[in-house]
């Protein structure tokens, strides 16, 4: 598929999925990036605006959990993941 194909489907898309990454959503492992997150809102209300439906996903939720239990390093066992995810 072409690039211009490829925009021209998500021009005209009513519905969108966004997914971004723990290193999008975080400031470089010092928890959430304020910041970023309040740039993707405002573009989103902009797309509903314009009467698109929007969907912001993220897999920052680990990263965000580290960093509020104070760990510098991600856990390899799966109930240390689980409760930094919580």
């Amino acid at each position: 598929m072409s690039s211009s194909s490829e925009k021209s489907i998500v021009a005209s898309a009513r519905r969108l999925v966004i997914k971004v990454g723990s290193s999008l959503v975080t400031n470089d492992g010092r928890g959430i990036d304020h910041a970023a997150v309040a740039r993707w809102a405002e573009q989103i209300v902009i797309l509903s605006k314009a009467g698109r439906q929007v969907a912001l996903v993220s897999s920052g939720a680990i990263a965000e959990g580290m960093q509020r239990l104070g760990w510098t390093s991600r856990p390899s066992a799966i109930h240390e993941l689980q409760a930094a995810a919580a």
